[in-house]
């Protein structure tokens, strides 16, 4: 559900951000989502809550939708090195500007079967039942389905799943040799069944599956814009860094929910607000200008609709509503000094761990900083997000070499589900070697939450209603 430090944790993983006047016209003219993220203290976060690093924005520009919405590129696949794109059984691609080694040349070329491509020196190498090809990664690389004779237009696949837009290869040298992005080019109204069919649980009402539709457009549509004006390659992850979007889906469910909201979107003063939701706000909600940036570039989490309320809550159905997790006070010391040196914090000074506690809290009594507390006395700040990061944080080899005492050579992953601390919602009890996080909810907890529209909609409240409650202030308004 959204980017940063603690990205909107979807409810999948629970059963699951100019100048404010500049800015303000760019995303009510082009133009907003959120469950739970994971990251640092730099810009943007996603849906989930995620920290991406953005540059300044240019000046906006008008642009207009038709009844699809606008194309969203979205990075359905990072840094790999191969991919293999095919059409359905009958059903051809096209493959814009590429010559097959069988001899047939032509500026656009079908392909009747599944298509592998690898990067290998500075060229796209395509093998398929054509033959091989070789394109210029300067050039880039585009697949696109056939229209059918029947006037339709067939869904291509990717790995074996399908997507509803065509694909565009983009070489990467700043991941690794020979890797490169996969971007689908896919207008919104098409796009979003497949995230609220991830975003969502199956068999849960249409009226949660329209809440959800409606933050997820309003997130998608805010991005989107964001984006474009920096330049960037794409608008969207298809990951929880964004929101979790699964290619095409023949969910019924959420293809109505999209259908009957289509063009909805939340606004605040005008502007299309970015909503974040997540899973399971376990009965108190987060202030967004408490849990991402709000300087310069990011003075929409300073929007009233995203800052902590209190409000009724239902999520007591959610397995995460309240949790308990145990961890290895050595482990978790390595995990919370190798954040603080990645995000150039204080608390990478830490040595040894002897308490943590609140230190802040907001107006719906969630605690909003926590303070991190050596036996001497020394303690150092950190929000809540920038903790329950710092709690799950891996540690690469070379950071754990370096931070001495004890820490392992082969560093340490990302916490399992089992061990995860789920939200920024905690109290925290060191004993000995062994240190309790006693918490509530799953996710970042601005905006919606997820479990309490799916506990809201059994109630046979109305999709508008439910979805005013998380956002109040914000308007529902038709964006084309």
């Amino acid at each position: 559900m959204v980017k940063w430090m603690n990205k909107p944790e979807s409810l999948l993983a629970a059963a699951a951000l100019g100048l404010l006047g500049a800015l303000a016209v760019l995303l009510n003219l082009t133009l907003a989502s959120c469950q739970n993220s994971a990251a640092g203290r730099v810009g943007q976060t996603g849906v989930h809550g995620q920290p991406l690093a953005r540059a300044p924005l240019p000046p906006p520009r008008q642009e207009f939708y038709g009844d699809r919405g606008p194309d969203l590129r979205v990075r359905i696949r990072s840094g790999v090195n191969s991919a293999s794109i095919a059409a359905p059984a009958g059903e051809a691609l096209m493959w814009p500007g590429v010559a097959w080694s069988s001899g047939a040349s032509a500026r656009t070329l079908r392909t009747a079967g599944p298509v592998e491509i690898r990067l290998v020196g500075g060229e796209f190498v395509l093998r398929s039942p054509q033959g091989e090809a070789r394109v210029n990664a300067a050039e880039g690389l585009w697949a696109a389905p056939m229209p059918a004779r029947s006037g339709s237009t067939p869904m291509l696949t990717l790995d074996g799943g399908p997507y509803p837009g065509k694909l565009r290869i983009v070489p990467r040298s700043d991941a690794a040799p020979g890797a490169f992005d996969v971007i689908e080019h896919v207008a919104l109204e098409d796009y979003l069944p497949g995230v609220v069919a991830k975003e969502m649980l199956a068999g849960w009402p249409l009226t949660a599956f329209q809440v959800q539709a409606v933050c997820a457009r309003t997130y998608a549509l805010q991005e989107r814009g964001l984006s474009l004006l920096r330049g960037e390659h794409f608008d969207l992850e298809s990951t929880d860094r964004d929101q979790v979007y699964g290619g095409a889906s023949a969910n019924a469910t959420a293809q109505e929910a999209v259908r009957t909201t289509r063009g909805l979107v939340l606004k605040h003063n005008g502007v299309i607000l970015r909503a974040y939701y997540s899973s399971t706000c376990g009965g108190r909600t987060a202030s967004a200008r408490d849990t991402w940036p709000t300087g310069r570039g990011y003075e929409y989490n300073l929007a009233a609709p995203v800052q902590a309320h209190t409000r009724p809550t239902a999520c007591d159905i959610s397995p995460l509503h309240r949790w308990t997790v145990t961890r290895d006070r050595a482990e978790l010391e390595q995990r919370i000094r190798a954040f603080g040196e990645r995000q150039k914090l204080l608390v990478r000074r830490l040595r040894t761990l002897h308490s943590i506690e609140p230190m802040a809290f907001n107006a719906d009594g969630r605690p909003s900083r926590y303070k991190v507390i050596e036996p001497g006395g020394t303690w150092y700040e950190l929000s809540g997000e920038e903790l329950r990061l710092a709690c799950n944080n891996s540690v690469p080899a070379s950071a754990a070499a370096a931070a001495g005492v004890g820490a392992p050579s082969a560093g340490l992953p990302i916490v399992d589900r089992k061990s995860r601390v789920h939200s920024s919602d905690f109290a925290v009890q060191v004993r000995g070697n062994v240190v309790t996080f006693t918490g509530r909810g799953f996710g970042h907890g601005v905006g919606m939450c997820q479990y309490c529209a799916k506990a809201f909609a059994d109630r046979g409240e109305d999709w508008r209603t439910i979805v005013l409650r998380f956002y109040p202030g914000a308007t529902i308004e038709r964006q084309y």
